[in-house]
């Protein structure tokens, strides 16, 4: 079948090509597009040129990669190829949409008994009679007064339920191994610690001797051979004993070589200071070589050693002022522990303080003299407590078991705790005390038995009504919304219904 093929170039436009297309009588027309540049992009270009082509007895046909033509042309129902071999092998079958079109522009064509855009027929109104829109009037306005009267008023019902109190008395196990709160009374116990840095400062009362004066006297030697004998200066002598005293001679003396011969020699104590006044007889040992061949003993006491005192702290001190440091950190201590917990938050037992001493350093030293003598104390402490808040739950949980499936609940806000025994210390760090639980229970109502039982009826009415019908102690309060209206609501949303405990 022969094809004309017409080269589209990016000036042409509708005409041009219509224009192109008089003089060919081909069957089919591939209308080539133009890479570049737009040329009618419009769908209505496209189906006039569609339209130019049939009624000189051609099919047109577009040669175009273009997406936005491709769209365009299809839409309009006309063929679209990518290259020209494809265009010349394939028949050209127009779309659904093209059918679609003919189908409808085909049944727009055919003649119609009536048009229904007739203007000049017009449809002719029959008049409603005045009873008529009066009665419909009257009951459209009797309408809107019943649903106002249904939506307008309100009502709010206050029944004052009376409480009664109730105890309950649980063993309360508190241990540092619990991980949760368990109903039967087991409540995990906490460690707070508080570590302190503190000193104290004490005058000295006690004193220590400064040696002042050495001790002086006479020993008596004794020669126990047949020889003469030298006793040097500063021979050493000393006293017998664990601690003795030690002395020297004063002067050097030389014996006769006559056995028993006795010689009179001065000493002087080796250390100033009164440990060098002893009494005769004590002085027998001599720590030299001659010691062998000489015997000692001192006839008379030694004398004349003294000390000075100075001010100095004695284990006294030391004691009372670990002990006043010791009471004040402890107290310091426990009112840091308060401070970390909450109002209620529980001691277990604030005398039974765990206390770990990182430091404990005294000055001066002992033996060492001072007027005042300083401790610094460096300390951690240990106390176990228990949660307010895990108490609660505990007591809580408690009650909530004992009103299961009734129509009575607590009043949680009036719980109150007592602790009737002081906890007592158990093994592994365990507290074990007596604890009361003190609440409030109301009797509850069901709100739609409430209003069940006064819909519609009178204020008053619907007092005596509840009063009687639920056994109340109290007359219950309404109060109608607008308040000049005579009943209450018909409708059950429009009542709300307030329990308060008394």
């Amino acid at each position: 079948m022969k094809t004309q093929i017409i080269q589209l170039e990016i000036h042409d436009d509708t005409i041009s090509v219509k224009d192109r297309m008089d003089w060919s009588q081909a069957p089919r027309v591939l209308l080539v597009w133009p890479e570049r540049g737009k040329v009618m992009n419009s769908r209505l270009d496209l189906i006039l040129l569609a339209r130019y082509c049939s009624a000189h007895g051609s099919q047109l046909a577009i040669l175009t990669t273009e997406l936005e033509v491709r769209y365009q042309a299809e839409e309009a129902g006309i063929p679209v190829f990518q290259s020209r071999k494809t265009a010349q092998l394939q028949p050209w079958r127009k779309s659904f949409r093209e059918f679609r079109r003919r189908e409808v522009e085909q049944q727009a064509s055919e003649p119609r008994d009536y048009d229904v855009f007739d203007r000049e027929e017009r449809t002719i109104r029959r008049e409603i009679p005045v009873w008529v829109r009066i009665t419909l009037f009257t009951v459209g306005v009797l309408a809107v007064l019943a649903i106002g009267a249904l939506l307008l008023p309100s009502a709010v019902i206050s029944i004052l339920a009376e409480e009664t109190q109730q105890e309950l008395v649980i063993p309360v196990i508190a241990d540092p191994t619990a991980k949760e709160i368990n109903i039967s009374g087991i409540i995990p116990s906490r460690e707070i610690v508080v570590l302190l840095d503190q000193q104290a400062s004490l005058a000295a009362s006690g004193q220590i001797p400064i040696p002042d004066e050495f001790a002086q006297g006479e020993v008596l030697f004794t020669n126990l051979t047949d020889e003469p004998i030298d006793i040097p200066k500063n021979t050493i002598l000393s006293t017998g004993g664990e601690n003795p005293v030690l002395f020297v001679t004063l002067f050097p003396r030389k014996t006769t070589g006559e056995k028993g011969e006795q010689s009179v020699v001065k000493i002087q104590a080796l250390e100033a200071g009164s440990l060098g006044n002893i009494l005769a007889g004590q002085i027998t040992r001599i720590n030299q070589t001659v010691g062998a061949d000489l015997s000692v003993e001192n006839v008379e006491p030694t004398k004349g050693g003294t000390d000075s005192f100075i001010p100095a702290p004695n284990q006294k001190d030391r004691d009372s002022l670990s002990s006043s440091l010791s009471d004040e950190m402890q107290g310091l201590a426990l009112i840091k522990i308060q401070e970390q917990l909450s109002s209620e938050d529980y001691l277990l037992n604030p005398d039974l303080i765990r206390i770990e001493i990182i430091q404990n350093e005294f000055s001066p030293s002992a033996g060492s003299s001072g007027d005042t003598l300083t401790l610094t104390r460096k300390a951690r402490y240990y106390m176990y407590y228990i949660s307010g808040e895990d108490l609660r739950t505990l007591a809580s949980n408690s009650i909530n078991a004992r009103y299961l499936g009734e129509d009575i609940k607590p009043i949680m806000e009036s719980l109150r705790l007592n602790f009737l025994s002081n906890p007592e210390s158990g093994s592994n760090h365990t507290y074990i005390w007596n604890l009361g639980i003190i609440w409030n229970e109301i009797r509850e109502i069901p709100e739609h038995e409430v209003i069940q039982l006064v819909l519609g009826e009178k204020p008053a009415d619907a007092e005596k009504i509840l009063e009687q019908s639920l056994d109340l102690n109290d007359t219950p309060k309404i109060i109608l919304s607008p308040h000049w209206w005579f009943r209450l609501p018909a409708l059950p949303f429009r009542i709300n219904v307030i329990q308060e405990g008394g």
